[in-house]
């Protein structure tokens, strides 16, 4: 399935033509870029006419079925339009043969330049999504309007956009269009991102264009199998992510400064975790320069809080009380033998470094790395916890996400204590790569990558 820029209408079988209207600044545009998942379709601002001609985009299915979405400009002096268009003298009683010669009255093409567009859209059009700004109160412009379209002899379908906020006023939007006979009405936010509600939107369709059912239900399972193959590449990124970091240990060579090698693994796991990151914002098609892409630490495609500072741990919820600071480099554990020893008799001098328990394990290494006084650094504990929940955050955050948003969402970022405890376990999981031998082992590799991947699915489908 696949979207493209368009104004040509096919007039077949497999071809619906959806006219987006409705009122000035009520989220016209930013419907069609949800529906494309393209964030750079046409101009969204928060004033009145940002969209002044008629624009056009495809949906393609994998069956050849078409949807073609038309973005029109918003409708503004509806009172006048309303009585314009009932003065003419075929007017109402002619309905569509009469909105037809209205739009084709020059002196009316001048006076009413903008509505007269959307007009023309409606008598083209399959059917007519009507966008409402369910934060506005149903006032009577808004009645012309529906009245003006309805000429067009068309379905009409009301999508009520901004239901997330206490201000919406969905019940009387629904009430005041049932009394009008406008009942397949859909509620549709296309900021806050809700799959479901797409699907609905598509439902709503069927009922109302019946030669159209079977496309469309196609097309809706479809849609539903990209999305969930969209979510699942997600995960699998992710967790590919995760194995890697988790399971990188370098050993230090006898002699040589603990910090200059942390800095470096330090280093290697940021450029993974901004790569998983960039493939995500890619996959979503997000822009990685939409500096407002979500209310997580995250600016023009960066983290803005780095993932080994720790207020960035406590930020995430993670426990940093028991940080020791002895003097190598936070978020890395390091696991140091001295020569000389007997095996039996070894003395084992931990330094845990960072936030939280010694990431490295004492099993499973280089024997004779050991005896020669060789110190094994990976991620530790703590900011490997730190990186899985961030991770879920910010995946949760980009599946909900609608490619109209302009501004951030707002999300709490502490978490339970049971939420910390199941993130510690899963991290634990993880950490078992950080053994030698147990990183080598294909088929535990890939039941902790299952595991872990399952983990993300759950967490991310809670409500």
């Amino acid at each position: 399935m696949n979207n493209s820029n368009s104004s040509n209408n096919n007039n077949n079988n497999k071809h619906v033509l959806l006219s987006i209207v409705g009122h000035t600044n009520t989220g016209k545009t930013s419907l069609v870029r949800t529906l494309l998942r393209d964030s750079s379709f046409g101009e969204v601002a928060n004033i009145s006419g940002t969209t002044r001609h008629v624009e056009a985009a495809k949906i393609t299915s994998n069956t050849g079925f078409c949807i073609e979405l038309r973005d029109t400009p918003g409708l503004e002096d509806s009172s006048a339009l309303y009585e314009s268009v009932s003065a003419l003298s075929s007017g109402l009683a002619n309905g569509r043969n009469g909105l037809v010669e209205f739009v084709d009255t020059p002196e009316y093409a001048m006076e009413f330049e903008q509505e007269v567009k959307v007009l023309r859209q409606a008598l083209a059009c399959d059917a007519i999504l009507y966008v409402v700004d369910s934060r506005e109160p149903v006032l009577e412009k808004y009645l012309f309007e529906l009245k003006c379209l309805s000429l067009a002899a068309r379905p009409i379908i009301p999508v009520l956009n901004f239901i997330g906020g206490d201000e919406s006023q969905q019940q009387t939007w629904r009430s005041t269009l049932a009394n009008l006979g406008l009942h397949a009405l859909v509620e549709f936010d296309t900021v806050a991102f809700d799959f479901e509600a797409e699907k609905r939107l598509y439902a709503k369709l069927q009922t109302v264009m019946e030669p159209q059912h079977k496309n469309l239900d196609d097309f809706i399972a479809e849609r539903a199998q990209q999305w969930q193959l969209i979510k699942t590449a997600c995960i699998d990124i992710t967790v590919r992510m995760l194995v890697q970091v988790a399971s990188t240990v370098m050993a230090v060579p006898k002699g040589q400064p603990v910090e200059v090698l942390s800095n470096a693994l330090q280093e290697n796991i940021r450029e993974q975790e901004q790569k998983c990151l960039a493939e995500l914002l890619m996959l979503l098609q997000f822009s990685d320069t939409d500096a407002k892409l979500i209310h997580l630490p995250v600016k023009n495609g960066h983290w803005n809080a780095d993932l080994f500072a720790p207020e960035t741990l406590k930020i995430f919820g993670v426990d940093t009380a028991s940080a020791a600071a002895t003097g190598a480099v936070v978020g890395v554990g390091v696991d140091l033998v001295f020569a000389g020893m007997s095996l039996g008799a070894a003395t084992l001098l931990g330094a845990t470094v960072g936030a939280g328990l010694s990431a490295t394990k004492k099993f499973g290494r280089s024997f004779l790395g050991k005896l020669k006084g060789e110190q094994n650094i990976c991620l530790d504990e703590s900011t490997l916890t730190l990186l899985i929940a961030r991770q879920v955050l910010l995946l949760k955050t980009l599946f909900q996400r609608g490619h109209a948003a302009q501004s951030a969402i707002i999300i709490d970022l502490s978490s339970s204590k049971e939420e910390k405890k199941q993130t510690a376990k899963i991290a634990g999981r993880l950490q078992l790569l950080q053994n030698t031998l147990a990183s080598k082992n294909k088929e535990l590799l890939a039941a902790i990558q299952r595991e872990v991947a399952k983990w993300f699915v759950d967490r991310i489908d809670e409500p």
